[in-house]
C-alpha cells in the first residue's frame, strides 16, 4: 500500500513539476516545452531510497491541460502563496492543508531551453523535500500517446490529457 501512495504521489509530483513551471499569472506564460517524450528523475529524501525514474508524452498542449485542471479543482490541498519568475527561474511558495495539518513550501523550478528543467522543493524548514529533474529524449515511441506517463517498469500509469 505505500508503495502504491508513493506512486501516486510521484505521479502527481511530475504532474505537479509540470504544472508549476507553467504556473505563472496566466495560462498565456506557460513555458514552451519541446514535444516529445521527456525522462525524469525524481528523489524524495527520506521517503525513497533511490530516484524513481519515469517517461512522459508531452507538448505544450498536454501542459495547457494540466494548467487548466489544476485551476478547476477548487478541493485541492495546495494554493499557491507567490510566484515569481525571474530569466528561467520561477520560484513559488505554496500551502498545503491536509486533514487540518498545515504546511508550507518553497519550490524553484529552473528552466534549461525548451528541453530540461529541474524543480527543487524545500519544506518551511529547508529542508529538500523532493528533487525532479525532467529532459527531453527524442520523439514518443509508436503506441505511446500525448500525455501518458510511464513508470519504472515502463507500462503507462496515468494519462494527463484524460478527465
Amino acid at each position: 500500500m505505500k508503495k502504491k501512495v508513493r506512486l501516486g504521489f510521484l505521479v502527481g509530483a511530475i504532474a505537479a513539476g509540470c504544472a508549476l513551471a507553467a504556473d505563472q499569472p496566466g495560462i498565456n506564460d506557460l513555458p514552451d516545452v519541446k514535444e516529445g517524450l521527456w525522462a525524469s528523475s525524481t528523489m524524495m529524501p527520506g521517503s525513497m531510497d533511490k530516484p524513481m525514474h519515469t517517461t512522459m508524452c508531452t507538448s505544450n498542449a498536454v501542459s495547457r491541460k494540466m494548467y487548466e485542471d489544476s485551476h478547476k479543482n477548487m478541493d485541492h490541498p495546495c494554493k499557491q502563496i507567490h510566484s515569481e519568475r525571474h530569466g528561467s527561474v520561477i520560484t513559488q511558495e505554496i500551502e498545503c492543508n491536509f486533514s487540518g495539518k498545515v504546511t508550507r513550501s518553497t519550490s524553484v523550478t529552473t528552466l534549461m531551453g525548451n528541453t530540461g528543467m529541474r524543480l527543487e522543493t524545500r519544506k518551511a524548514d529547508n529542508t529538500v523535500e523532493s528533487v525532479i529533474e525532467m529532459k527531453w529524449v527524442g520523439a514518443c515511441p509508436a503506441g505511446m500517446k500525448l500525455g501518458d506517463v510511464t513508470g519504472p517498469d515502463g507500462k503507462v500509469m496515468y494519462n494527463a490529457m484524460t478527465p
